[in-house]
């Protein structure tokens, strides 16, 4: 069965977390509230359509904070989990927007996971949420087509996410038509095989992909260049050098000495990878241990 991985991106109160319960028939708690609910990268349980198995990744928005950036520390945080969760690759983006206009948070979100952090080699369709009162609910997409002309979209998807209430006799009916219109353009659209940003096969470590993808942000926020990675500086140096908290660096635990075995595998000796990644990890360990 082909496997199609799909990241979910977008602001803030767009539908991200709404779109992928009505696609897996499964519910994670929604929110409508100022800091939305998704608080880190989620990868949902694979579900099947027509032959295929699909596999959606949630994403923080990248926007989500009183100040209107992510604070540094947080961001990086966000990105090395982002990047742990892209280990497989990605078929598709799946970008998240409300039927107004288009905004620059919108453009910010786009520019910066498909220009930069996929470098446009992952196609992109847009999900257009609250087309409810429409009628037909491609009502708005066919009046403002031309202004997304400047952008990469394979395809431009009005729904309906809207859920109960004295309404939901008018949303049950749009809900069905805007998931069946969601999972044909993810058919249509997705990679073949995901494409892998990082690992084995593709000449880039986890650790360069991460400072690539990291300076990018730096520049995409406006951040200081005092929180550039610099030259050979590891994931985990950055994240201690950034003042991540203690959980953050245990999540670096958790996560870098595999992603280091993995490389130290293909030394010419065997039984690299297990001795590395035990390595690291007692190193880290030590690196991480709360003082007495």
């Amino acid at each position: 069965m082909t496997a199609i991985r799909a990241l979910v991106f977008g602001a803030t109160g767009t539908g991200k977390t709404s779109l992928c319960n009505l696609l897996t028939d499964r519910t994670r708690p929604t929110d409508n509230g100022p800091l939305g609910v998704t608080s880190k990268s989620h990868s949902h349980a694979p579900f099947d359509f027509e032959g295929l198995k699909i596999e959606l990744v949630d994403t923080v928005g990248l926007h989500e904070s009183s100040f209107g950036t992510v604070p540094a520390d947080k961001a990086i945080v966000q990105l090395v989990e982002l990047l742990t969760t892209a280990k497989e690759g990605f078929s598709l983006l799946i970008h998240v927007v409300r039927a107004t206009r288009i905004t620059k948070e919108q453009e910010e979100d786009y520019d910066f996971f498909v220009n930069k952090m996929t470098e446009r080699k992952v196609p992109v369709i847009l999900v257009l949420t609250g087309c409810e009162n429409e009628d037909p609910m491609s009502a708005w997409v066919d009046k403002n087509r031309g202004s997304f002309s400047r952008f990469l979209y394979k395809a431009l998807v009005p729904t309906c996410l809207a859920k109960g209430g004295a309404l939901e006799s008018h949303f049950a009916p749009l809900r069905i038509q805007s998931k069946d219109a969601i999972l044909n353009a993810i058919k249509n659209h997705a990679l073949p095989e995901p494409h892998r940003f990082y690992g084995e096969g593709t000449n880039t470590t986890f650790n360069e992909a991460l400072t690539r993808v990291w300076n990018q942000f730096v520049d995409w926020a406006k951040l200081p260049d005092k929180y550039r990675a610099q030259v050979n500086e590891s994931a985990y140096a950055l994240l201690k050098r950034l003042g991540v908290s203690e959980a953050a660096a245990q999540m670096a635990l958790k996560h870098l000495p595999d992603l280091l075995g993995e490389l130290a595998s293909k030394a010419p000796f065997p039984g690299a990878g297990p001795l590395v990644r035990a390595a690291v990890r007692r190193v880290l360990e030590k690196l991480v241990k709360k003082p007495d």
